[in-house]
């Protein structure tokens, strides 16, 4: 894992910058603070968005993509909060002064520019907090709604400008909020930082899961069992791909760079693709992740729930396991469970792994009293991939029997 500590500095440099540029030009008073917290949420908005940035090696300066999208929310909130702060503030300045001269500067129904520029980022960046933590909504529209937030930002560049001119705190927040839009425009959306890949063979272990081997059209990801790539499916002959890059853990990687997703339908994309074809084409971004890549020598326990048996799953069949490992495997089948059968193989093959198939409901009383019944459990590592839900009860648990924070290792994709 790299050192964190530069990209951190970065961070909290281009969020400073802005403000540190304007101190100088304020006064020292409330309408000063308020309007250096303006300068400082916008420096954090920008910083926020440099933290949307998806590139491999600039996620695992954060230590993953999970662990650099927290720091995403957090820089979101914290710009949220100082925006917030910045004209009420104002309004403990100018109300003071006279409702005539309060109104003329801060009311939202003001029509003069300045006011309409500003009440209006401040609106959407509402509603983008609003859709990340309040409001579960499909992937597709939180993903559009969410993209507001460079909408917000731009209206925020009009509202300084409108206040004062074109000015050194503005060009501070304006260039480097022009890196996360141009890599959006060419990296992104135009494929530039992505791999392509087709569709070589499609299988389908269970009604609801498809194995997806896509061959590469050029150079391979390089990629380790139990990393996961964010993949694009396109167009076939009888398929309308989705487009939008989703997350997919790899289950199996060839030696000559074909790759297999295992592919649960749990939303409207990937409920599509239980019908894709051979020939369709992909593209792939990544790799992403560390979750089993860094374990430390030390007995271990593997907790799958459904879909996300895949990172484990790699991994077996890559390479046997090297200590003592029980795996429990939790889904909600009692018969024809999906890759019970192979992961039964390894197991009888493997004198250091134990494999415990384990059928479930939302009671997860099975599942504790399993891991009761492992001896010595708090001298072993837990590994956990799985729905967000059953990660936060099994985790409680754990917890309230004793184990360590740095003995609890977790993978999931909820990244909004």
């Amino acid at each position: 894992m790299r050192s964190i500590a530069v990209p951190v500095i970065l961070i909290i440099f281009v969020t400073l910058l802005p403000a540190l540029t304007a101190a100088s030009s304020l006064p020292l008073d409330a309408q000063g603070i308020g309007l250096f917290l303006g300068w400082l949420g916008a420096g954090s908005l920008v910083a926020s968005l440099l933290l949307m940035i998806r590139n491999p090696y600039w996620a695992s300066c954060f230590g993953g993509l999970q662990q650099m999208y927290r720091w995403h929310h957090g820089m979101g909130v914290l710009s949220f909060v100082l925006l917030l702060m910045h004209p009420m503030l104002l309004a403990g300045y100018y109300v003071p002064l006279g409702s005539d001269i309060a109104e003329e500067y801060l009311s939202p129904l003001n029509p003069q520019l300045i006011n309409i520029l500003g009440w209006l980022a401040l609106a959407i960046i509402t509603l983008g907090m609003a859709t990340t933590f309040f409001l579960h909504l499909p992937y597709g529209i939180w993903r559009r709604l969410h993209i507001l937030l460079i909408v917000a930002i731009v209206l925020g560049f009009g509202h300084i400008w409108a206040v004062s001119g074109f000015s050194i705190g503005l060009a501070a927040a304006l260039f480097p909020a022009t890196i996360p839009l141009g890599w959006r425009l060419l990296r992104a959306d135009r494929s530039g930082d992505t791999l392509p890949y087709e569709v070589s063979a499609v299988r389908h272990p269970a009604n609801y899961i498809t194995e997806v081997n896509l061959r590469p059209l050029a150079k391979p990801i390089s990629i380790a069992p139990s990393q996961f790539v964010r993949a694009a499916f396109f167009e076939g002959s009888h398929f309308q791909g989705c487009g939008d890059f989703h997350p997919y853990t790899v289950s199996h990687i060839e030696k000559d760079g074909d790759l297999t997703l295992s592919i649960k339908a749990l939303g409207d994309c990937t409920r599509h693709i239980q019908s894709i074809e051979p020939g369709v084409a992909a593209r792939l971004q990544g790799p992403y992740g560390n979750f089993l890549l860094t374990r430390p020598i030390a007995p271990e326990i593997w907790i799958a729930a459904g879909i996300g048996l895949t990172p484990f799953l790699a991994l077996l069949r890559s390479q046997p396991v090297i200590q003592h490992t029980d795996m429990i495997y939790v889904h909600r089948e009692n018969d024809c469970v999906p890759y019970e059968e192979e992961l039964q193989t390894f197991a009888t093959s493997q004198s250091l792994l134990r494999f415990h198939s384990l059928p479930m409901t939302n009671d997860l009383t099975p599942l504790f009293m399993r891991l009761e019944s492992i001896d010595k459990l708090n001298k072993k590592h837990v590994y956990l991939c799985g729905p967000p839900p059953f990660m936060t009860k099994v985790i409680q648990w754990l917890r309230k029997h004793g184990m360590q924070g740095e003995q609890i290792h977790f993978e999931q994709f909820d990244f909004r």
